[in-house]
């Protein structure tokens, strides 16, 4: 399913509220961040939606203030390079982080998510010469990096077994929540389906690590609510 978002443009308050959710946003002046939001759009999607663009020219770069997305990457002639997670602290310059184009990128709202966005000028104006914002956005660039090959290095593992593991304990630590018992509560949209695809194998084969790891007591809870136990990241830490 495509969607271009509910826009919501006419409200200076939404848009203002959705910059200060962001940590940049925090090392701006009020008055700084007054004077972009006329130039800001506010975008929103339902999850499962695919996310598309206007396609008038206008480089946007997009900040993600709710949700979570899925982005994956391709070749100039479609082959397929890889897939990451963006989450709420994170932004999407994608000429900062990949230095290519949105027509390389898919990208699938894997909860209901909000964007704001801004033109590539208005966004290049906004941080030109100032040292503090550079150093926060090179910090950010270089985290959402570390993400991606982090996501390619666990999936040049050759066991499948090994790749839904690795993948799951990572998406877990991102997104998942520490309970009291400290383990990890697995992200409900991680699905096992979700799961296979992100670790290129099976949903049988997902099925079966589940099962392997329920019996080792590393994984416990019923569907929708499974965590990883305190004792399955003991045993697994040193493969990333």
């Amino acid at each position: 399913m495509e969607n271009q978002g509910l826009m919501q443009q006419d409200n200076l308050n939404l848009v203002l509220c959705e910059l200060k959710k962001k940590e940049l946003f925090s090392l701006f002046e009020e008055a700084r961040v007054l004077s972009i939001l006329e130039k800001s759009v506010v975008l929103r999607y339902k999850r499962g939606e695919r996310l598309i663009f206007d396609s008038n020219g206008k480089q946007r770069f997009f900040f993600l203030t709710q949700g979570i997305v899925n982005i994956n990457v391709y070749s100039c002639n479609g082959e397929a390079e890889g897939s990451f997670f963006l989450g709420k602290n994170e932004f999407l310059p994608f000429s900062m982080i990949l230095k290519s184009t949105l027509k390389n990128f898919n990208l699938v709202a894997c909860t209901d998510i909000t964007i704001v966005a801004i033109t590539k000028n208005d966004f290049e104006e906004m941080v030109h010469n100032d040292i503090a914002i550079e150093n926060f956005l090179d910090d950010k660039k270089s985290n959402i990096i570390a993400d991606f090959l982090k996501c390619n290095m666990i999936n040049s593992y050759v066991q499948p077994q090994m790749r839904v593991i690795l993948m799951l304990q990572h998406m877990s630590e991102k997104f998942g929540m520490v309970n009291e018992s400290f383990e990890n509560v697995i992200p409900k949209w991680l699905t096992q389906a979700k799961l296979a695809k992100l670790a290129g194998t099976t949903r049988e084969t997902v099925g079966k690590t589940y099962r392997m790891l329920r019996n080792e007591n590393l994984l416990v809870g019923t569907t929708g609510k499974e965590r990883l136990t305190y004792t399955f990241f003991r045993k697994y830490k040193d493969y990333l």
